[in-house]
């Protein structure tokens, strides 16, 4: 009966009330968490498949033993499955399906053998705890390097101590049970160290689910600034980023004297492409284009589209010889490159700038970059224009 539970019971089931609540939130979040949606269903399957199975460990003694053994051993096993298959799914690793079958079958077909014999309740004991454990230490391997790349190394360690933690206490409680261990085999005994045990499953249940919640948060964050900063069709930065950008860039600018160019890019004839071809292969250039751009700036550029067929390239620490290098490599890159199957040769006009000291703004910055643009178009398009050859009116650099 109920009124008869140990001081371990009644914790155990705080904790399985407390994870039925997570599993009903994040079964409700998951309807929002956009790509982690499948992800954070089976976060929800593990809180609640990991609730029922607590349920049944607090009850043991007061409901039939197939329940609170060994359908409370197997249902252990799978929340920890389970919780490994979010997290490989959150961080796009392989979800590993025949090694978690097995995982599960091993469990199933070794806790129905021991069943509830007091004889071979050590090796079921021993069994369920090397089977989570591995899951633990498999789940840890399997994620850590795709967390440490998107959070940071610092917080894929810290946030996975706890797991390695419990990995060490399970591989504990397996060696101690088949050492006959009195306390690793009765947990619910009313000991101090069972006691302290359960106590600690509250706040690290607590963890694991505000860990996978800030990680998600953080995630929907960034992609939510991406849509903010990027240019849906292109992918590129959109006008805000780039602006943002030369903002930050200028203030460097103004403080260290690092020199920095922009190129100014529009696509010649593009209203002709549009009326000719339709929108659609318009779309299709200006998303080719955009990786082409890309594929021929170096890893620190950065490349935006400003709106329309303008782009803007973005290079740090140069100067002018350098830039109109760029430019002049980046106009051959886009004039060797035909459309297919459309068979369309895309050439595009490109006006080059430094950062000078009679600039007042970065603005001023731009708005000679496109007067160097102008002036490429209007000398016939294909063409590398620098600002200062619209500013001095002396012959231009230009190839056709």
């Amino acid at each position: 009966m109920l009124h008869a539970l140990t001081v371990v019971q009644w914790l155990l089931l705080a904790v399985a009330v407390q994870q039925s609540i997570f599993a009903v939130a994040w079964l409700s979040i998951s309807r929002y968490a956009g790509s982690a949606q499948q992800s954070a269903r089976y976060w929800a399957v593990f809180c609640g498949v990991g609730a029922a199975s607590i349920l049944l460990l607090g009850l043991r003694g007061s409901i039939p033993d197939v329940l609170g053994y060994q359908l409370a051993d197997v249902l252990l096993v799978a929340s920890a499955i389970a919780a490994r298959h979010a997290n490989a799914l959150f961080f796009g690793r392989p979800t590993q399906w025949l090694e978690q079958g097995l995982i599960l079958a091993l469990a199933i077909v070794g806790v129905g053998l021991t069943g509830t014999s007091p004889h071979l309740e050590a090796w079921r004991v021993a069994l369920v705890c090397l089977l989570i454990a591995w899951i633990a230490v498999r789940g840890v391997w399997i994620v850590h390097a795709s967390m440490a790349q998107e959070f940071g190394s610092t917080i894929s360690l810290t946030l996975h101590i706890p797991a390695l933690m419990v990995a060490a206490a399970l591989l504990w409680r397996a060696v101690a049970a088949l050492n006959g261990d009195m306390q690793a085999l009765h947990y619910r005994s009313a000991t101090l160290l069972n006691e302290l045990l359960s106590l600690m499953l509250l706040p690290v249940a607590s963890f694991l689910s505000l860990a996978y919640g800030g990680m998600l948060m953080a995630r929907q964050g960034r992609r939510l600034r991406d849509l903010a900063l990027k240019d849906t069709l292109t992918g590129l930065y959109n006008r805000r980023a780039a602006q943002e950008l030369l903002e930050r860039e200028w203030t460097a600018y103004r403080q260290k004297d690092l020199p920095f160019c922009v190129l100014m890019i529009d696509i010649d004839h593009f209203k002709h492409i549009n009326d000719a071809y339709g929108h659609a292969v318009g779309d299709k250039v200006l998303i080719e284009l955009a990786a082409r751009l890309r594929s021929g700036t170096r890893p620190s550029d950065h490349v935006a589209r400003m709106g329309g067929e303008e782009f803007l390239v973005f290079l740090p620490q140069t100067e002018i010889p350098s830039a109109h290098a760029a430019a002049e490599r980046l106009r051959q890159h886009v004039a060797a490159w035909t459309l297919e199957p459309e068979q369309l040769s895309v050439t595009v006009s490109i006006g080059v700038a430094q950062a000078a000291a009679e600039d007042e703004a970065f603005d001023d910055l731009l708005i000679r970059a496109d007067r160097a643009l102008y002036a490429a178009k209007s000398a016939g398009r294909n063409r590398v224009h620098l600002a200062e050859t619209v500013e001095n009116e002396v012959t231009s650099l230009s190839t056709a």
